[in-house]
């Protein structure tokens, strides 16, 4: 059941193109993927799930199209697992393929239940808290993948992909904004009268 349950189509066995130069998968420094993740609340991984497969079709020359596989990430991390393995082939340990599929599509799946019934509540609730905490599992998967992906291109320390960006840097103050919303979020729901005192005094000491 393991071999087939993530099974990618076969038109996607690796196949190299001759010219084919740089690396297979997408390269990034750790504490850069740590970053990126975190100060982005996760969104960074649409991202992520995106360069993976634009380098397999640009050096692969797989007939995929890394935008839908990147929003439709639940189907096709599997899949991704595989070829990363793939490039590693010889080089490490192999992903457990089967295993972290399954608790990134869960994670993910679980979480954009929770999104939607909480869309509908008018204050923050306990779903917003099991889609919070859903976020680490999201990430460890994500992570152990990144760190398999620098050794099979030979980077353990991603120093191809070790520096901030502007983009980067807008990405980061974007998810900061994010966090702050979503933290006030919690605290309305949780500490009404405190917050409201908060933002009163802020507002104050603004003006």
């Amino acid at each position: 059941m393991e071999s087939n349950v993530y099974q990618a189509p076969a038109s996607e066995i690796l196949t190299a193109k001759p010219e084919a130069a740089g690396v297979a998968l997408y390269v990034v420094a750790p504490w850069k993927f740590n970053l990126l993740f975190w100060a982005t609340m996760g969104i960074y991984g649409l991202y992520w799930n995106f360069k993976n497969w634009q380098y397999q079709k640009n050096h692969r020359g797989k007939n995929v199209q890394p935008v839908w596989r990147a929003l439709f990430s639940v189907f096709f991390f599997g899949p991704l697992l595989k070829t990363i393995n793939q490039e590693n082939e010889g080089k490490a340990k192999p992903l457990p393929v089967f295993a972290l599929a399954t608790l990134y599509i869960l994670a993910n799946l679980i979480s954009t239940v929770c999104d939607r019934a909480a869309a509908r509540m008018d204050s923050f609730g306990i779903l917003d808290l099991v889609s919070l905490a859903l976020i680490p599992v999201t990430w460890a998967v994500m992570f152990k993948a990144q760190k398999t992906i620098n050794f099979s291109q030979d980077d353990t320390q991603g120093r191809r992909n070790n520096r901030l960006t502007l983009a980067n840097g807008i990405w980061i103050m974007l998810g900061m904004v994010l966090w702050g919303l979503i933290l006030l979020g919690l605290a309305s729901g949780y500490f009404p009268e405190q917050t409201e005192a908060f933002l009163s005094s802020l507002i104050m000491t603004a003006s």
